[in-house]
């Protein structure tokens, strides 16, 4: 099946975080990578803004995608713990610079944040329960184990092994609850 330009657009952008930061994400930049002129660029995404939005709405959705695939379907549709599940076995593969870059710029921006709120929410375990019910704080606790085994490269300056990140997801398996 043939890419869309969209979508060339999107992954071209993705790129350009990758390598170089969201500062870089320009029509200039993004012509380059995405071998489209900037008229074109323009008549997909009529500002930049509207580039950084749609590159998070992208992401969000592919994330999404990993978590379905994962998990055997939508997260309305499978259990608790196969979504925390589902969130252990996409959390294996450590994150892309990109991915974490996109986390941080949606952390400052309201409308960017919702994007991915709206996406977390259906697969991660509500906090509201977690100081007085046993299951919901280890719930919470194995989303929080997830995120760590995922953004570990970056933040603690040292890789794991593919052989310690599974270990490390067997693990928390061992601590998901079972009750719905």
């Amino acid at each position: 099946m043939r890419t869309s330009k969209r979508t060339l657009i999107l992954d071209s952008i993705v790129e350009i975080i990758e390598e170089s930061g969201m500062s870089d994400v320009t029509y200039e930049n993004v012509a380059t990578r995405s071998g489209m002129s900037k008229s074109g660029l323009i008549y997909h995404f009529p500002s930049r803004d509207d580039m950084i939005r749609s590159v998070h709405e992208y992401m969000a959705q592919r994330w999404e995608q990993e978590l379905i695939d994962a998990a055997g379907g939508p997260a309305e549709e499978v259990s608790q713990a196969n979504r925390l599940r589902a969130n252990l076995e996409v959390s294996i593969n450590t994150a892309t610079r990109a991915e974490l870059l996109m986390a941080i710029d949606s952390s400052s921006d309201p409308e960017l944040r919702e994007i991915w709120a709206k996406h977390l929410r259906r697969w991660n375990p509500p906090a509201d329960d977690i100081a007085t019910d046993p299951d919901a704080c280890a719930a919470f606790l194995v989303q929080m184990i997830s995120d760590g085994i995922w953004a570990n490269d970056y933040i603690n300056g040292f890789s794991l092994s593919p052989q310690q990140r599974k270990a490390l997801v067997e693990a928390a398996q061992r601590l998901i609850p079972e009750s719905e």
